[in-house]
């Protein structure tokens, strides 16, 4: 805000001073004038002033006398002076009005002005305060959104952990299935070796009756070859079967794989991993129990006797062959 200036107030000297200034240019002192004339005053202020002027101006021009000469002062002089103090009274009383006239309507347009500047202030409030509300319902919704994605987010991560608990059960078990294929692998080979040993025995015990069972022995050798031809059969079907569990090996490796980068359904592919895990183990335990070593061989029968009874006994050695 500005400063307001401190000046001078009016003085009675200035107001006679600027009156003179006007009587000598041959203008009437006027309220107005006088103020114009000196630069500053108010009308209020000025009047009084001015009314000493006028009331001294008779004396100062030397044609004002006491009150027992009054008689004396010529007629026109006084008619010219009181018209003088009419018109001046006159135009005091006009400027004084003209200027509360101004003064009033300044002051109805400054209430105005304050009116609607409390209207405006009323309507920004209300205006704010809508606002206020509307960012306490945005805030609170916002709110209530961290919330439920906070508790999305803990049931994610909680789903994450079971899921992942569940792909190390399942890897277990592929596992544990790898292992088995191996053992039943390993338990396949020595029965390989255990009917190449037993094929080397039953080539040496021909060997050494030869001579005595030729014809026996062709028999035999038929017979051992048709267990070689079955043996080959039953060794296919194994190659056939570890082709098989090697294809869902690899099937279950790609689940695996699948699982993992599809989380969301992974809990699904679990559930059809365990049923396919557990089908493998049924299939697992029923080839185990094919697969199993045939009975021991029934003991020879006593040398002495017919060939006949000798040619069944070679019989049925060559039938109890372990066969794969």
């Amino acid at each position: 805000m500005n400063q307001p200036k401190v000046t001078r107030g009016v003085q009675e000297a200035d107001v006679w001073a600027a009156a003179d200034a006007l009587l000598a240019q041959g203008l009437r002192p006027t309220i107005e004038r006088v103020r114009q004339q000196i630069g500053r005053g108010s009308p209020n202020t000025v009047s009084p002033m001015l009314e000493s002027w006028f009331a001294t101006l008779g004396q100062r021009l030397g044609v004002a006398q006491s009150d027992n000469s009054q008689g004396s002062v010529p007629e026109n002089v006084l008619r010219l002076a009181q018209e003088l103090w009419n018109s001046a009274t006159q135009e005091a009383v006009a400027v004084a009005q003209k200027a509360l006239h101004e003064r009033e309507a300044a002051l109805q347009a400054s209430r105005l002005s304050h009116e609607a500047d409390l209207e405006h202030m009323a309507q920004r409030e209300k205006a704010l305060h809508q606002q206020k509300q509307a960012m306490d319902e945005a805030m609170k919704l916002a709110h209530a959104q961290a919330q439920e994605l906070s508790r999305r987010l803990d049931e994610m991560q909680q789903l994450a952990q079971d899921r992942e608990a569940q792909l190390g059960s399942l890897r277990a078990e592929i596992a544990a299935v790898a292992k088995a294929r191996e053992l039943e692998r390993k338990e396949h080979s020595e029965e390989q070796q255990a009917a190449a040993q037993e094929r080397q025995r039953l080539a040496e015990q021909f060997a050494g009756n030869e001579r005595r069972m030729l014809t026996d022995l062709d028999r035999a050798r038929q017979e051992v070859t048709s267990a070689k031809k079955a043996q080959a059969e039953q060794e296919r079907k194994s190659e056939a079967r570890l082709a098989e569990w090697q294809s869902r090996q690899q099937h279950l490796e790609e689940e695996l794989l699948q699982a993992r980068t599809q989380l969301l359904g992974a809990q699904q592919t679990a559930q059809a991993a365990q049923e396919r895990v557990a089908d493998l183990k049924a299939l697992l335990l029923a080839t185990q129990s094919a697969a199993s070593p045939a009975a021991p061989a029934a003991k020879a029968a006593p040398r002495s006797g017919s060939p006949s009874l000798q040619r069944r006994a070679l019989a049925q050695r060559a039938r109890n062959l372990p066969r794969k």
